[in-house]
């Protein structure tokens, strides 16, 4: 199990960029934390979203 964060650490709002109540972390299966991660930086590079650019996560 690993730590993931939502916003994703890798964005403007990730990490510890917003306050507490406003960010969430939970427990992941590694290999589930590790596709995810494989599939926002693949979405990233191939949609060229750059530090700053906005985009959308539908849930």
């Amino acid at each position: 199990m690993q730590c993931d964060e939502y916003p994703f650490a890798s964005t403007d709002e990730g990490g510890t960029a917003l306050p507490a109540t406003q960010r969430a972390v939970t427990w992941v299966p590694a290999a589930e934390q590790r596709k995810q991660g494989g599939m926002v930086s693949a979405f990233q590079v191939q949609n060229r979203v750059l530090k700053g650019d906005p985009f959308y996560v539908e849930v």
